[in-house]
Formats: structure tokens, sequence, C-alpha cells
């Protein structure tokens, strides 16, 4: 029975009996029951419901708490109690056990006026009521209670698996009295499977020996209010024997005076954690090991540029001693140092990377320059930046040298090629002159007969003249002289007619050839008259030449151009295809290819080109003719005229003892661009 149903149960027999004491006084005095109304006004004042009933039921006396605990009206009473009961057979065990007794508390599930089942006590004793025999009951609603009894029982389990979940017990000791609870969470931490007694020095006995003297000055020292916070670590000893690390922080609770009665706190095994830390810290020593071997610099520096390590290659790179170099600030080194804040922000925004090239300045003034590597770690808890500089000074002061040589090679070039226009140029007008001194070779001859048939005239006229003079002549003289004069005439007209014919010829390719100018002209034409131009070359071997080309085939490009094409072909055929002496045959053959190109093929039947030779036949310089007077132009610039002049393709094909065939393929109206290269002096 718990203390608030002792004291309804004794005010209950209090009021039962002095009810009956002083019934019995007015009855004996007065001859009746005069004493209801005093009796029901304190029953009216009670803090909870009272009623008194008869034995079989009947409601003689209900006060206003009843209603208000059970919800009804005084009718509903009126009709028997019955109704209040969740069972109404538990009213009739009460009743015979309460008049055995004379009094009797119960706990009992009871049902108000609107259906809700509420759970109660009864305290109730047998008495009698304005001569009545009947009991007054007290009814206390145990719903609150309950309710506050639950919570309590679902906060206890709540801390208690908190408490399990985190590996932590709960104390709380009175100083005074000098005992302590612990949590049941605590002797499970220590080992054990069951709850051991736990006198109040049940902890102390189990501290660490090398701990115990720091943890009980610092307890005394929090206690007595030397220092705020109560937060330390220390070693217990489990009952296996082991040792477990734990992390308590407390609270005292003081009186007025300010003196600690009370401190309450948690205590948390970090056995685990502490395991964890001394991994990392031997790691982390391991790694500052292997970091300090490294043969390239490493550093580790905060984010204010504070160095919190790095290891002697470093002091090589920055060329200071590694104390006075962390005196500084890792920005003091930079060369420029707004780098380190791009850096700080390029490895914000994209991550780790590998590849950002850095200068340093030394305290000499040097410049030394690096490649950094960054990334971001946690040092000492502390987040810091992990730099990896590999020194590539050797590497710049190279590149600027190979920077250096190649501004000095791209110059060499340029005035190679300034050299090589030059040499094609006097190519072209050594060609120029082979072919003018072949052609005044050519006219000699003609221009010889010419003069010959002349004089030979002369000679006659002057002879006739003389006869004439001395009127000598005879028929057979004039004859004669008729005779010589229509030979030497004959002779006149077709030598110089052949003299005519050659200059004609020369002038149109000399001038093609000088002037690069554009125009339309008959290929098939054009091509006769080129080789015409050659005949003088071509008189001193015994290599024929024939054409085949389709008439009225005709072009809108650079007579001159295609002159110089098919010339240096044709002197590449003579000297390259040909032995000394020998005989040969080149043929020209040239083909539509649709309506806007056409495709020349030129082919000897020479020694062919070897296989090592043939990829390198079109290289300016190349000549395998190098002390014979070959200058290795001619076919680079048939390679470059074709493709940069006239617009076309140059292709080869070639086997030893067969020949050579060499096709070109030319747009019939060759580009505008062709004429802008034409104009800049490009072969």
């Amino acid at each position: 029975m718990d203390g608030l149903a002792l004291i309804g149960v004794v005010a209950a027999l209090g009021i039962g009996l002095l009810a009956g004491y002083a019934a019995g006084r007015r009855q004996r005095a007065h001859g009746g029951s005069q004493d209801g109304p005093p009796l029901r006004r304190a029953l009216d004042t009670a803090p909870i419901g009272v009623m008194i009933n008869t034995r079989d039921g009947a409601n003689l006396y209900h006060n206003q708490k009843l209603l208000e605990t059970f919800r009804c009206a005084p009718d509903d009473l009126a009709r028997g109690v019955e109704g209040i009961y969740v069972r109404p057979e538990d009213r009739a065990r009460y009743v015979d056990r309460l008049y055995r007794d004379g009094q009797l508390f119960q706990q009992l599930e009871f049902r108000r006026r609107d259906g809700e089942v509420y759970t109660g006590t009864m305290t109730s004793a047998v008495m009698e009521f304005e001569g009545r025999p009947a009991h007054i009951t007290w009814f206390h609603d145990l719903t609150e209670k309950i309710q506050a009894d639950t919570e309590r029982h679902e906060l206890a389990e709540r801390l208690h698996m908190a408490l399990e979940a985190n590996g932590a017990a709960a104390w709380d000791a009175d100083v005074v009295n000098h005992t302590c609870w612990w949590s049941d969470t605590f002797p499970s931490m220590l080992g054990f499977d069951h709850v051991p007694e736990m006198p109040f020095d049940f902890w102390e006995r189990r501290l660490h020996p090398d701990d115990r003297e720091r943890v009980l000055a610092t307890i005394d020292a929090y206690l007595s209010g030397a220092i705020p916070l109560y937060d330390y670590s220390y070693r217990l000893r489990r009952e296996d024997g082991g040792w477990i690390w734990v992390e308590a922080k407390g609270r005292a609770i003081r009186d007025e005076s300010g003196r600690a009665v009370r401190y309450v706190g948690i205590m948390t095994d970090v056995s685990a954690r502490r395991r964890q830390e001394e991994l990392v810290r031997a790691s982390e020593e391991r790694l500052l090991r292997i970091l300090e071997a490294s043969p390239i610099s490493v550093n580790i520096t905060s984010r204010d540029g504070r160095w919190l390590f790095c290891n002697p290659q470093t002091e090589r790179i920055i060329g200071r001693p590694r104390a006075e170099l962390m005196r500084t600030p890792a920005t003091g080194y930079y060369a420029d140092p707004a780098v380190r804040t791009a850096l700080m922000a390029r490895l914000a925004s994209e991550g780790a990377f590998r590849d950002a090239e850095v200068a340093f300045r030394r305290l000499d003034g040097t410049i030394v320059w690096v490649l950094a590597s960054w990334d971001e770690i946690e040092f000492e808890g502390e987040p810091a930046y992990l730099t990896w500089l590999y020194d590539i000074t050797d590497r710049k002061t190279a590149e600027s040298e190979l920077t250096a040589a190649k501004e000095a090679a791209e110059h060499a070039l340029n005035d190679l090629r300034v050299a090589q226009e030059s040499l094609i140029q006097a190519e072209t007008m050594a060609s120029l002159g082979q072919l003018v001194a072949g052609v005044a070779h050519e006219i000699n001859t003609p221009i010889g007969i010419g003069l010959t048939a002349a004089t030979h005239i002369a000679e006659q006229t002057e002879r006739l003249r003389g006869l004439f003079g001395k009127g000598a002549v005879r028929r057979s003289d004039f004859a004669d002289y008729l005779q010589a004069v229509e030979e030497g005439s004959r002779l006149l007209v077709s030598n110089i007619n052949r003299a005519a014919e050659l200059v004609q010829s020369f002038k149109q390719v000399a001038v093609d050839q000088s002037s690069g100018g554009r125009r339309a002209f008959d290929l098939k034409t054009y091509i006769d008259e080129v080789l015409f131009s050659l005949q003088p070359r071509l008189k001193r071997t015994r290599v024929t030449v024939s054409v085949d080309c389709p008439d009225d085939l005709t072009m809108d490009s650079y007579p001159g151009a295609l002159s110089q094409v098919l010339t240096n072909l044709m002197i590449n055929a003579v000297v390259h295809a040909y032995g000394e002496g020998a005989a040969g045959h080149v043929r020209i053959a040239v083909h539509g290819e649709g309506e806007d190109a056409v495709a020349l093929d030129f082919v000897d039947d020479g020694k062919g080109i070897p296989p090592d030779v043939l990829p390198r036949i079109f290289d300016p310089f190349f000549t395998t003719k190098r002390g014979e007077g070959g200058s290795g132009l001619g076919l680079h610039i048939v390679y470059n005229t074709v493709s940069r002049v006239l617009g076309g393709r140059l292709s080869v094909d070639s086997r030893l003892g067969e020949g050579t065939r060499f096709t070109l393929n030319l747009p019939r109206v060759a580009p505008q661009a062709a004429e802008d290269t034409l104009a800049a002096g490009a072969p």
C-alpha cells in the first residue's frame, strides 16, 4: 500500500469514528439522527471523490468531486453504483471483504459516464450514516500517476539505451553522505555480466595507478571551485584485468553556501577512439619519417601560410636552413606572393592538382622554378595544405635555351627559304639561259645558210655586172645567174623562215617562263612549243619524244609554270633516266578528266628510281648527281609549281629497269589562290 492509500484509509477511519461518535452523542441527547448535515458539510470539502453507500448499493451521499471524477449526474448514482465498475462483479467481492474486515483498500478499473476507463484506488471503512449501516469510500484517480510512472519508466529505458549505445555510464554521487548511484551500464562497461555491489569507493579502487593522483586532484579542485570544468580522461580496470580509457564530464550541485553536495555526470568508454588516435599518431609519425627521407621537397603549411612541416629538400630549394625557413610565412618565398592565393583558389575549385609551375625567390635573389602539387589534409587536428615541389630550374633553363635555339633555327630556316627561292630563281634563269643558248645555236644554222646564199647571190650578181659592163653577157651566163639567184633566194627564204619560227617559239616560251603571267592557251600547241625549244638539248642525246594530246584542249592557267615543269621533267629524264649515250623514249600523254581537269602522264622507259630514293625525290637539294653538277632543286621546283601555282597534284610511280611515270592532275582553270602565290614570288 502506497502512502496516498494509507492516508486515505486513516482519513476514512477517522471520519467514520468521528461521525459514529457524534451520531451516538446526538442520538442520546435528542433521541434521533440529527448529525447528517455537519458530516456532509465536512465531506463536501474533500479534495477527492467521496461517497457513502449501503451494502446493497444504495447511494446515501456523494460529494461534487466524485461527480467530476466519474463525469456523471446525481441521478446516475440514484439508480445504483454498480455502473461505475468496469467489471460489476468486482463490487460484490469488494463489499464482502469490506464488511468482513471493516476496512479495505483496493486498486480497480472504473468507467466514467462517457465510457472512458481509468485506473483508481478505493479506500473504504464500515460506518453508520444517518442511522443506517453503510460504508464510506474515498476514490483516488491514478491516471496522472500511472502516466507519470510510464513516462519515467520510458525515460529510464531511453537513458539506458542511449548510454548503452554510446558505451557510457551515468553516476549521481552524494558528497555529504558518501553514497553513489551508478547506471546499470557501468558494470557492463567494466566487463561484468551482472550488477555487482558497488560501494562508494567502487570506482576509485579501479583507477589506473598512473592516473589516480591526477584524477583525484582534478575532482577535488573542481568540487572546491578551483577549476571551472569537470572534464578529464583516465583509465579504469576491467573485471578481466584489462584497462579501458574513460572520458568523464560532470556537474556539481551546490548548496546556498557554494559547497558541493552532489555531483553527477557521464563516463564514456573512449578506448576505441584512443586506439584509433594512437594509430593515427603512429601513422603520422611514419608518414613524417617517409616525407623526411623523400628526395622531393615536401611541405605542410596552414591556410594562413605558417609552416607545419618541411623536409631537407625544401632547404635545398629555398636555400635556407629549416629553422630559419620556417620562421617566415610561406608566402614570403614566392617570386609573386599573389601566386599562392591563386593556387589556393584553384585547389578549392578543382581539387588536388599536380601541374603548377611556380617561381620561388632565394635569399640571394635568384629564381628557382618548381613543379608544384597541391592537396588538402588534416595535420595534428588542423586543416592544412600538402605541397610537393619538384625542382625544374634546369628544365626551365633548357626550355629557355631551346626557345632561343628554336628562334635561331626559325631565323635560319627563313634565311634558307630566301636562299632557296633565290636558288630556284637562279635555276629558272639557268634553265632559261640554256634555252637561249640552245636556240641561239639552233638559229646559227639557218642564218649561216642564208648568209652563204646571200653571199653567193652577191658574187653572181657582181660577176654578171662585170660581164654586162664589158658587153660580154651571153645567154648562158644570164641563165646561170638566174639559176643561182633562184637557188639562193629559195635557201634564204626557207632558212629565214626557220630562224623566225625558232625566234617566235623561243620568245613565247621565254616570256612565259620569265613573266609567269596567266593566259588561255591550247595545251597541245604549247607542249609542242616547249619541246621545240628543247630540241637543241635533245639533239645531243638519243632520246626521242612523242606527244599524245587531244586537239582544242584549252587551258586557262600559267603556261610559263607548265613550261618550267615540262622542261625540268625532260632534263631530269635525260640526266637521270638514261646513261651517257643510251637510247630511250619519252611519252607525253594527256587525257581529260571530266570538263574541269586534265591528266598529263610524263613516262620514260629509263632505269627507274630505287625504292629508298623514291620517297625523297621531291625534297629540296636532294640529288644523286651531287658531284656531277646536280642542284637537287629540279623536281622540288616541279612539285611546288604543280601544287602551289597550277593548283594540281603530282604523283610518281617507278620500277627499277622499267622506267618512271610522273602524273600531273591539273585543273583546266587554275584557282585564284595560285595567282596570289605566284604574285608573292613563291616557286
